[in-house]
């Protein structure tokens, strides 16, 4: 944590504040190594973590001054912030709803400071412990993915394979990611569509996109199988999976996320499918499903590293069906490596 705790500091100095005001659950855990629900305050010289009585005891196991609080969050803040005479307090913009925000601010003896993607940008890079773990997650969803292909048949529905699909990581992984995503046939054109009772039929599309947990850290995969034989549909998974691949061998420390999108949209494109894009080639993976960097055509956010982020093209074809792959890559100075 000590070294975490450095990174903060230094960011902290870099934007000329004395306090920073954390009240992610996901920053919290990082940072103090407790999943615990509140807000932390953290100077250059004292740690707080403020929660009510239902998390005391998760919280008192922690190197922190412990706040169990009675009074209002922002009366407390307010107290804090006078006792060690804060001046600059940042905060993550998007992570405090504006409505606290104004009642700390009613409170706060200094000036509160919007930051984006302060924390992220420091979670961003990833310890080696925490590679171990999202490999771990990763091979994990590789053999929940392997179930899932074994137990499809004709006549399964897409409730049913979402229901093995979490009792398979409830018993072999921490839990799931996130809510599974199953669809068959025309429903693959939804990306983020919801289950339903649609039977497997002989030359449907298979959408599967899932992620085990693994000590608190998140995997996310998306494979589309082909149930039996389908010319048409093999094609454009030949070339979804050529652009996804040409993509991860070109990825270099130090580029814009945006230049990637760009080649991927660019490819896309030329083959005629300019419409059928949805969403952006990827985005970073932690401790949250989604994280910083976001590789979308408007992001300035900057690959370094030790970044572990999602490729996952797909293109989208409205009551007909749609084709996502998605890997997990680690940024290395040789270029992207696929986990695990």
């Amino acid at each position: 944590m000590n070294l975490r705790w450095e990174k903060l500091r230094r960011k902290m100095e870099e934007e000329n504040l004395d306090a920073f005001l954390i009240t992610k659950e996901a920053d919290i855990f990082y940072f103090s190594g407790i999943w615990t629900k509140g807000c932390v305050l953290f100077t250059n010289d004292d740690r707080f973590i403020i929660t009510t009585p239902m998390y005391r005891e998760e919280s008192l196991r922690g190197d922190w001054e412990v706040i169990i609080r009675e009074d209002t969050m922002e009366d407390i803040l307010g107290k804090l912030s006078q006792k060690v005479k804060i001046r600059r307090c940042g905060f993550e913009a998007s992570n405090l709803p504006f409505d606290q925000y104004q009642k700390i601010s009613v409170k706060f003896k200094g000036q509160l400071i919007p930051q984006t993607s302060f924390t992220q940008k420091i979670r961003a890079k990833k310890e080696d412990s925490e590679i171990e773990f999202l490999t771990k997650a990763c091979k994990l969803t590789l053999q929940a993915l392997d179930y899932i292909k074994e137990i499809l048949q004709p006549g399964i529905s897409e409730k049913q394979v979402v229901g093995e699909a979490i009792k398979y990581l409830l018993k072999e992984a921490d839990g799931f990611s996130f809510f599974p995503i199953v669809l068959f046939g025309e429903r693959t054109s939804l990306p983020h569509g919801s289950c339903s009772s649609r039977s497997l039929k002989k030359g449907d599309l298979v959408l599967v996109d899932i992620g085990a947990k693994f000590n608190g850290y998140c995997a996310d995969l998306t494979r589309t199988f082909i149930w039996g034989e389908n010319t048409k549909w093999e094609e454009i998974k030949a070339l979804v999976q050529e652009i996804q691949q040409k993509a991860i061998q070109s990825i270099t420390p130090g580029e814009k996320c945006s230049q990637i999108d760009g080649r991927v949209r660019e490819k896309f494109e030329k083959a005629g499918f300019k419409d059928n894009l949805l969403h952006g080639t990827g985005h970073g993976v932690g401790l949250e499903i989604h994280e910083y960097p976001s590789l979308t055509r408007n992001s300035d956010d900057v690959l370094e590293e030790k970044m572990i982020i999602t490729v996952e093209p797909g293109v989208y074809f409205p009551g007909k069906g749609g084709i996502r792959l998605e890997e997990m890559v680690l940024i290395t100075n040789e270029g992207g490596k696929v986990l695990p």
